[in-house]
């Protein structure tokens, strides 16, 4: 599906089917370009819309490209699905002297008008440039708000991790921590989604600003500017919460080891207390005539009083020590 937009007009609608580019158009956003589209785009602005697979690809050469007179950039977007599975996906701005290109094949928030519409974007600007300068802030905007949920949901990580326990849950706090650790994981897999996407678009800023040079006014100049301190930004908060992840799970998994530190301290100590009225009892169990206890008429009540004295004493010293 082919959406033109006009920023002039502030308008946006589908493809009529005509054979040129409609007058005013600023930016074409090609969503799954079927054959019939691909060819318009390639008679319209002279270029043909990149495939998925080549989109995907990873080395520098492949994202960073010129086609004549169009300069190319494919960007690697993180998207998280309302089921929270998370993925990446290429979209590709190809900036041409009639108008801007995006190619993608699926739905990319960024790219959508009621986004950039909601985020109060710049569209004032009706050319390629502008358009491009108009998504890559819609971008940045959108991983700016991908950043602050992940953060959100970091810490309502950590309240669960570190929240005081009480004795009624303190049983149950071992399974709680087991619960915490594979969402802690799945935030780590989206961080580095948004990682790789803020890493691409750190490279892809100064390599418009380098191609586009020519055709950069200073106001537009001054807005890439600020784009890649944004990326910058986001690329320091990137790295704490890289940082806060990797702190939240070593912390879960020390507090994990230290409950079952705790349980085997405790059949630590109950073997040990054990073993005092075990050997005694052992003693006394023997089938032998000579044992002169066996004659008391008090002998019976005279070792069971030396077997609990012998598992309470030990009890009453691990206590004093404060090992339990």
């Amino acid at each position: 599906m082919l959406i033109i937009h006009d920023f002039a007009n502030a308008t946006f609608e589908p493809w009529p089917g005509s054979a040129h580019i409609p007058e005013g158009a600023t930016w074409i956003d090609a969503n799954a370009p079927t054959e019939d589209e691909s060819a318009f785009i390639e008679r319209a602005l002279g270029v043909k819309p990149p495939s998925l697979e080549r989109m995907s690809e990873i080395e520098t050469s492949s994202r960073f490209y010129r086609l004549r007179d169009a300069v190319c950039v494919t960007l690697p977007l993180a998207r998280r699905d309302q089921d929270g599975t998370v993925s990446t996906h290429p979209l590709a701005l190809i900036v041409t002297p009639k108008a801007l290109l995006t190619v993608r094949y699926e739905a990319l928030k960024p790219c959508e008008p009621q986004h950039m519409e909601a985020m109060g974007i710049d569209r004032s600007h009706p050319s390629a440039v502008g358009a491009t300068l108009a998504l890559l802030e819609s971008i940045v905007d959108h991983l700016a708000d991908e950043l602050e949920f992940l953060t959100a949901r970091l810490d309502q990580c950590s309240r669960q991790i570190f929240a005081t326990p009480t004795k009624k849950s303190r049983g149950m706090r071992s399974d709680l921590l087991k619960g915490v650790i594979p969402e802690i994981g799945r935030q780590r897999e989206y961080n580095s989604r948004l990682e790789e996407t803020l890493l691409t678009l750190a490279r892809a800023v100064p390599y418009l600003t380098s191609e586009l040079s020519a055709r950069l006014a200073p106001e537009t100049t001054g807005r890439l500017d600020r784009i890649g301190r944004d990326v910058q930004s986001l690329s320091s908060h990137e790295d704490r919460l890289s940082e806060k992840i990797q702190f939240l799970l070593d912390a879960s998994l020390g507090l994990i080891g230290v409950e079952q530190n705790d349980i085997f301290k405790v059949l630590t100590i109950v073997s040990v207390i054990g073993i005092p009225p075990t050997l005694i009892a052992s003693m006394y169990g023997m089938n032998f005539k000579t044992i002169p206890e066996y004659d008391w008429r008090l002998g019976y009540p005279y070792v069971l009083s030396l077997i609990a004295l012998s598992g309470l004493i030990p009890l009453a010293w691990f206590k004093y020590r404060r090992w339990w």
